[in-house]
């Protein structure tokens, strides 16, 4: 299984998600580019621990898990 996070950083956050994740899609994403004006997307990480470490350091406001997935 793969994790992924997704950071926005106009909305100031860094969430984890599942690679199966409706909203991750493997890193894809809902629009299906993996980048956006506003974000990107991060990973596979092997773990969900590993996720939340990048995670954090991308230093948002929020950094946890999806949830919808609920990884962590």
């Amino acid at each position: 299984m793969a994790f992924y996070v997704y950071e926005n950083w106009t909305i100031d956050k860094a969430i984890v998600h599942d690679g199966d994740c409706t909203f991750c899609r493997n890193g894809n994403g809902l629009h299906g580019t993996g980048r956006t004006k506003n974000s990107t997307w991060h990973g596979p990480f092997s773990s969900a621990v590993e996720a939340l470490t990048k995670a954090k350091a991308c230093r948002r406001a929020r950094t946890d898990g999806c949830s919808v997935c609920s990884p962590l």
